[in-house]
């Protein structure tokens, strides 16, 4: 893959909000307060990080598996979009720890995207949930405990996340520029490399 899809994909991915339904703007922002600087972890700083993402996700995972998503009082379509939104949520979290597998054997920028792609949809997917489930919860009412039970539980999950997201994304943006730069160190001893013949 050339250079130029590739940072343009990184480029929309980075674009693209991870978090479909954050709106607060970081204070930091404002208070000028410096944002934390890009940092590329090494090996065992990266191996370590990949062993608590995939012990994280095991744990989300096996806590969504115990909610009891058929038992919340819906009519028969908001049913059917709960659980389709619950699947989804599932399936990110397979697909993310299915990536965690592939790139705790090897790290490549493309296999860091994957797990940047799956992280993000895993992400939006948790917030979508969430949003299911509080509507269902004020649709039902009175009796909408269990879907407000779920929803903090969801909540909780995706908040848990969010730190290890946003760390994954430094650390795929500051090994997308070291990338960069051995590319372009290539293109300068190539465009040198017939001046010296």
């Amino acid at each position: 893959m050339s250079r130029k899809p590739l940072l343009a994909v990184a480029a929309l991915l980075l674009a693209v909000p991870a978090f479909a339904h954050n709106t607060q703007i970081p204070t930091s922002q404002f208070a000028g307060q410096a944002q934390p600087s890009l940092r590329l972890m090494n090996d065992a700083e990266f191996a370590t990080f990949l062993q608590r993402l995939d012990v994280d996700l095991a744990r989300a995972q096996s806590h969504m598996k115990k909610m009891d998503m058929k038992s919340v009082s819906l009519d028969a379509q908001g049913k059917q979009d709960l659980l389709m939104s619950y699947g989804r949520c599932l399936q990110s979290l397979d697909d993310s720890r299915d990536e965690i597998q592939k790139l705790s054997q090897k790290q490549t920028l493309k296999l860091d995207l994957f797990l940047l792609i799956d992280l993000n949809a895993l992400a939006r997917n948790l917030d979508a949930l969430d949003e299911t489930l509080v509507n269902s919860a004020a649709a039902n009412g009175a009796v909408a405990q269990k879907p407000l039970t779920y929803a903090r539980e969801i909540l909780g999950i995706d908040g848990a996340l969010a730190t290890q997201i946003s760390t994954f994304q430094h650390h795929f943006i500051a090994f997308t520029g070291v990338v960069d730069a051995t590319l372009r160190q290539g293109d300068v001893d190539d465009a040198e490399s017939p001046i010296r013949k």
